[in-house]
């Protein structure tokens, strides 16, 4: 996605502000995504994120590097997972639910802020006189870009980690309701990465030969139209 703003059709200034605004986007995603389980987390008895410094907003604290290469050329990616002690909640079941949900619920909020924004900004630009080339064209266009960057991504990130594959929020949900040593959770633990790198593959597959297999972004894409069409009856747009 990144790899695509910098060397898409783009003027100068559009890529700037295009790349300024999808970094931006990204930090919030993935940065307020994992506070939000370290916050959970702590709320239901367990400090240890906090004690690890997971509960701050420095990036360098959560981003992993494969994860991180993956968000620039894919578009999709992960962060170091937040680390909890379940020995310290006070209900094991209702804590590692509770902090299971906790980022992409964090997503979601983020997502409806997004487009709200996007839906406000928009307004704004068809009724405004405004020059683009301005200072204030600038300023609006960098919040539309945020609008859109901000509901698309964290709507993705939701889809994502809700996926059944270690070690996403959907596997540690699942994980809740099963026990230790259930097959279909050792099977995930041990073959997730491959799984991960089908769909990427077959995403790649799609892209040079139009065949529609990418099955991942089929998916992230019917649960990104699901939830906009959710905001806008919400909005009334």
């Amino acid at each position: 996605m990144l790899y695509s703003l910098i060397f898409g059709n783009y003027t100068l200034q559009d890529k700037f502000i295009l790349v300024v605004s999808y970094l931006v986007t990204i930090y919030f995603a993935i940065v307020l995504h994992e506070i939000g389980h370290g916050l959970v987390a702590k709320w239901n008895g367990d400090p240890t994120a906090q004690m690890m410094g997971r509960l701050s907003l420095n990036p360098l604290k959560h981003f992993e590097p494969l994860g991180l290469v993956m968000y620039i050329f894919v578009g999709i990616g992960w962060a170091k997972p937040v680390p909890i002690n379940p020995n310290n909640f006070k209900s094991t079941k209702k804590g590692m639910v509770t902090v299971s949900l906790a980022g992409v619920t964090m997503n979601l909020i983020l997502s409806f802020i997004s487009f709200g924004l996007y839906v406000g900004m928009g307004a704004i630009a068809q009724k405004a006189n405004v020059d683009i080339e301005s200072f204030w064209g600038i300023l609006l266009r960098f919040a539309l870009y945020i609008g859109m960057f901000g509901t698309v991504i964290n709507i993705s990130l939701i889809a994502f980690n809700l996926l059944p594959l270690y070690p996403l929020d959907g596997f540690r949900l699942i994980e809740c309701f099963t026990t230790p040593n259930n097959k279909f959770v050792v099977f995930m633990k041990k073959y997730s990465l491959y799984f991960f790198i089908g769909l990427i593959l077959l995403g790649f597959i799609a892209d040079f030969t139009g065949w529609p297999i990418d099955v991942l972004g089929m998916y992230i894409n019917w649960v990104r139209s699901l939830i906009i069409k959710l905001y806008s009856l919400i909005l009334g747009v």
